[in-house]
């Protein structure tokens, strides 16, 4: 193939190849922004079997992507995924205010696209280690003097590149703030251009200085506190209410103001519907069992209308081997029960252990 692509040829390779951005050392590329004056000249892009190249180098067509001056060699698989799994996070839980502390957050590649570095010279999705809760915030943690960040909202990985089932590292050092508090900084890893991989997401709990509260509501606060910042404005006797909104089949969970838990649920189908309205928890029950036919066994029974309406875990049935349980959680997040608001397992767990009876359930289409 001659030296020179034509722009035509080259925006036909570029979405093929489709799904993630290129970065090399000198030029940023993004694949539905190419205006033909980019350099490829380390691209290397094996289709369907067949080579692809726009220079003239000896290449490895067992791989996908070459650059001469490290290790970037990797197989572009058929289904590019972006997934994590959190292994571990190390830090201090009490520092001293105005102290510099050392963080360490492990998370594997359990996708199918190896990660690069914002470091490295490699063409390949970039990942790092990103602020958020709310996305994209300048982190309370941060300082332009220490180790480790790209920016006031990034974190860098400490590997050049992480295979996928490997485990990548992110290193940073994080700056106390200078009062007596308790702070949460959530993250998220993030591949530049294409995603944030939310099921991935970390938070960091720190208590700086002397915080005179009792240890059991430092936890609860932390517990409750579902954004980045301080936590001691969180009250923990203001009054708990869910927020349910049928629309996006969604049940947010406060205390006071502050939002402490959001859930995907299922709510009533069209000939079921949920009852929309205020209400408040009449009873709870570990776990009901429905009076008619067909029975069905409902874990973390909480009623707030009379007639049966109420929040419980994914239901089943007791002799059909687990069918109808497992055809209810691909239901989450779509309107099809009978009128209760069904959850997943852990979230009704949590749910459950929350509310009291008299809390209240505000319900809107």
């Amino acid at each position: 193939m001659k030296s020179g692509l034509k722009l035509s040829s080259l925006l036909v390779l570029l979405i093929l190849v489709g799904g993630f951005g290129f970065e090399t050392a000198n030029a940023s590329v993004k694949i539905d922004e190419v205006d033909g004056s980019e350099s490829l000249d380390e691209l290397n892009v094996k289709i369907d079997g067949e080579e692809v190249t726009n220079n003239s180098k000896d290449n490895n067509k067992d791989k996908v992507i070459q650059s001469s001056d490290e290790e970037c060699a990797f197989d572009l698989p058929q289904n590019k995924t972006y997934n994590a799994q959190v292994i571990s996070v190390r830090r201090q839980l009490r520092v001293k205010k105005d102290e510099n502390f050392r963080v360490k957050v492990f998370m594997k590649n359990t996708g199918t696209m190896t990660w690069f570095s914002n470091k490295s010279d490699c063409l390949g999705p970039k990942v790092s280690l990103g602020a958020d809760k709310e996305r994209d915030h300048d982190s309370a943690f941060y300082d332009e003097e220490l180790a480790g960040w790209e920016g006031a909202n990034r974190v860098g990985m400490d590997q050049l590149r992480v295979n996928p089932n490997e485990i990548a590292s992110f290193t940073f050092w994080a700056k106390a703030g200078d009062e007596d508090e308790v702070y949460k900084e959530f993250f998220t890893p993030v591949v530049k251009d294409i995603q944030w991989i939310d099921s991935a997401g970390v938070s960091i709990d720190v208590i700086v200085g002397n915080i005179n509260e009792k240890a059991s509501d430092i936890r609860q606060k932390m517990s409750f506190s579902n954004f980045s910042g301080p936590v001691s404005q969180i009250d923990l006797n203001a009054e708990k209410s869910f927020h349910i909104d049928l629309s996006e089949q969604k049940l947010t969970v406060k205390l006071g103001d502050n939002v402490v838990r959001e859930f995907k649920v299922s709510t009533g189908a069209r000939a079921t519907p949920t009852p929309t309205g205020e209400y408040e928890i009449m009873m709870k029950q570990y776990v009901r069992v429905g009076n008619a036919k067909p029975h069905y066994t409902m874990p973390r029974f909480m009623m707030f209308k009379a007639g049966g309406y109420g929040f419980h875990a994914l239901p089943s049935l007791a002799n059909d081997g687990g069918v109808f349980w497992n055809e209810a959680v691909s239901h989450i997040g779509t309107a099809v029960s009978h009128g209760c608001i069904r959850l997943l397992p852990a979230d009704a767990d949590w749910v459950y252990a929350y509310a009291n009876v008299g809390t209240k359930a505000y319900i809107q289409g």
